[in-house]
């Protein structure tokens, strides 16, 4: 009995919470007053069955904007969910963070580099770490276009030693303003390995975002990915909450 109710606690939760790698360019911010603006999402779930488990999320950003005409963001998310026993165990400890800086150089075109640390012990990633630039296109409003390469170090437990590898990392970024309190984003990530273009990874993200009161909103996220050298190569999540801006 047990067992079978570690077994559906699991299943659960890899539909529910699970994903490895983090798409970057969701978490972009488009506030573009001068000075630094902050966010802080937190969400709550709670599933009750034959076990009890609780999943807390949050996440907290600072986004700068300069008098000139460069402008970044920091931002950092922390997951974890575990089950009412005893022991407590985890069945989901990860944690991300990412640092970005954006400077344009001609009309709708930008230079951007960007550092990023990530751990997720669900998966067994016990370090991943990445550092790299590329260029930004805006073509037209609401429509992003971005072309860049970087290095990227994966450590995961299972593995004695450390892995360093050189990707290229290209996505498309289109939001869309269905109503005047609702808006849609899709994000598509395509990244491959220089010396084997074989091995990719594709990445998409779908945001609905719903805001009601000032300062407060109420968002629905949608994840997947599909990475060729993980042991399972498909992950999806669904989650929801809240958000404030002060």
């Amino acid at each position: 009995m047990k067992l079978f109710r570690k077994v559906i606690a699991i299943t659960l939760l890899l539909i529910s919470f699970v994903y490895n790698q983090v798409n970057t360019e969701a978490i972009r911010g488009n506030n573009l007053l001068p000075g630094i603006h902050h966010n802080l999402e937190l969400d709550f779930a709670y599933i009750s069955g034959n076990t009890e488990i609780l999943n807390l999320n949050g996440s907290y950003r600072a986004d700068y904007v300069s008098n000139s005409n460069w402008h970044g963001f920091f931002v950092w998310k922390y997951d974890r969910a575990f089950a009412f026993e005893k022991s407590k165990e985890d069945f989901t400890y990860k944690g991300f963070g990412h640092l970005r800086a954006t400077k344009p150089i001609k009309s709708h075109i930008y230079f951007e580099g960007f550092a990023q640390k990530e751990f997720n012990h669900f998966i067994d990633l016990e370090n991943r770490e990445l550092a790299g630039g590329g260029f930004r296109v805006n073509p037209f409003n609401q429509l992003y276009l971005g072309l860049g390469i970087m290095s990227e170090t994966e450590k995961y437990q299972y593995k004695p030693n450390s892995q360093n590898f050189t990707k290229s990392t290209n996505y498309l970024n289109y939001s869309h303003k269905l109503f005047e309190i609702l808006e849609l984003q899709n994000i598509l990530y395509y990244q491959f390995k220089l010396e084997e273009p074989g091995v990719y990874r594709i990445l998409w993200d779908g945001k609905l975002t719903f805001s009601g009161a000032k300062n407060i909103s109420f968002h629905i996220n949608c994840h997947y990915r599909y990475d060729l050298e993980s042991g399972n190569p498909n992950y999806f999540e669904i989650s929801n909450g809240l958000g404030f801006q002060f």
